[in-house]
């Protein structure tokens, strides 16, 4: 499909016009719930005729929704559909000055429909100097983007909705030179399945919230402490996930300002049916995965193990007293 705009500039005697047409030559299909691209659907064709060394600076093309999108039942949201410059040619003669779209100003960036104008190339971006001698065309091809997502089911219709734009030219001064309607169909009708919308969830025990390690013997010294949580929490999901876990700090810390780095305790994470080893981590104040799963829409249990290790000197000739940090688990689906 291709839309083209023809805008022609005469000059004679001094006096000049512009005329702008446009010839809608297809429609937009859409038939899958990811992005629909429609490459170079749309073309410009600037031509300026017996110009005589015009100096055509400055220039702007601008284009806004008019009125709503609508195929008659329902009214698609504009900001749905985007524009995005796909590239240029050119023919004839000019100053010799490189025609690219950096020289031009264009807007190559993604650009979605709306009510108010867009613009294409702005008379505030572009210091180009045209300079034409005799005769000067540009072609500026862009593509027409759907936004992809599960929001098209709603609109699914053999209707077409009707999409009506204006697209204006002005000059330096921002006069407006020539106004021209522009339409094309849209028709939304994915033949594949809609994205699911992630469902997912953790929860904790309530005895598994609060974590004690003692040190009461020589014992516990020599040989580390361990603590664990049969069934600490839960997960589930319909999509799949990681769960990520970080202290808030990088020490513990007890009632008489004293202090104990949060690295010298160890954590390991099974599932509690078949006990299979899913994490094993110092702790840190930096993310860390301690789960990475496939979806399942049931619940999943896991066990934690806290524990530090044998003999290290990080907790001899400490004061007794209780030592406590924070720490957070972050589930991310994918």
């Amino acid at each position: 499909m291709a839309l083209v705009a023809v805008i022609i500039f005469s000059f004679a005697d001094a006096q000049t016009f512009a005329r702008l047409s446009v010839h809608n030559t297809g429609w937009v299909p859409v038939d899958t719930y990811g992005e629909t691209r429609i490459k170079n659907l749309k073309r410009f064709f600037i031509e300026v005729q017996n110009a005589n060394g015009l100096q055509m600076d400055r220039w702007s093309v601008t284009f806004r929704v008019n009125g709503s999108i609508t195929n008659g039942i329902k009214n698609f949201p504009p900001q749905k559909l985007k524009y995005q410059f796909s590239y240029l040619s050119t023919g004839g003669e000019n100053n010799g000055t490189p025609v690219n779209a950096s020289s031009l100003g264009l807007n190559t960036a993604v650009m979605p429909f709306q009510i108010s104008d867009s613009y294409i190339t702005s008379q505030s971006q572009s210091a180009y100097d045209l300079g034409i001698k005799n005769y000067f065309a540009i072609n500026l091809f862009y593509d027409v983007i759907v936004e992809a997502g599960a929001y098209l089911e709603e609109y699914k219709s053999w209707n077409n909705f009707k999409v009506n734009m204006i697209m204006e030219l002005r000059n330096r001064k921002g006069d407006l030179m020539t106004q021209v309607p522009v339409s094309f169909d849209l028709r939304i009708m994915p033949l594949d399945s809609p994205p699911t919308t992630p469902t997912f969830g953790m929860v904790f025990d309530e005895n598994a919230k609060n974590v004690l390690l003692e040190f009461k013997t020589a014992s516990d010294y020599a040989n580390g402490v361990t603590k664990t949580q049969s069934k600490a929490f839960s997960t589930f999901s319909n999509t799949p996930y990681t769960v990520r876990v970080n202290t808030i700090g990088s020490s513990l810390s007890s009632n008489s300002n004293s202090t104990l780095p949060v690295n010298a305790l160890k954590m390991e994470v099974r599932e509690n049916q078949t006990q299979l080893l899913t994490g094993n981590i110092s702790l840190s104040t930096s993310q860390q995965n301690i789960i990475s799963s496939a979806a399942h829409p049931a619940l999943k249990f896991y066990d934690i193990t806290y524990s530090t290790q044998a003999g290290d000197l990080t907790f001899f000739n400490r004061s007794y007293e209780q030592y406590s940090g924070t720490v957070v688990f972050t589930m991310i689906p994918q």
